[in-house]
């Protein structure tokens, strides 16, 4: 999908202080101060913002993660958890660790309304 252009611009001036504060969130989010500082404003306007790729990283294994605890209590509930089927799953979730994030963000888009 192709992303409108950027045509309009804001500025404002900063100290300091403020620059170095900006630019160390940035660079650990994995990002260029003006883009950093334009997705902390579009998040705030409710705009959706890409995640960034450490952010991305993290929330897949968060997701993940939270796969594993369901599918595993779902199988002690039903008592069929061996260690068969939780190899199974464990190779699901690191085979499929971005579409269970997808999926997870799916439904809380759905749950707030949002577009997905």
């Amino acid at each position: 999908m192709a992303q409108p252009k950027k045509s309009q611009y804001i500025s404002f001036r900063i100290t300091e202080e403020q620059l170095n504060k900006i630019e160390s969130a940035a660079t650990d989010a994995g990002a260029k101060a003006r883009d950093w500082c334009r997705d902390v404003v579009l998040e705030k306007v409710g705009d959706e913002h890409p995640m960034t790729k450490i952010e991305r990283f993290l929330f897949e294994q968060f997701a993940r993660a939270q796969y594993l605890v369901t599918q595993g209590f779902q199988l002690l509930a039903d008592e069929n958890l061996t260690g068969e089927e939780w190899k199974k799953f464990r190779a699901i979730a690191n085979e499929r660790a971005s579409e269970i994030a997808d999926a997870a963000l799916a439904m809380h888009a759905k749950r707030n309304g949002q577009k997905t």
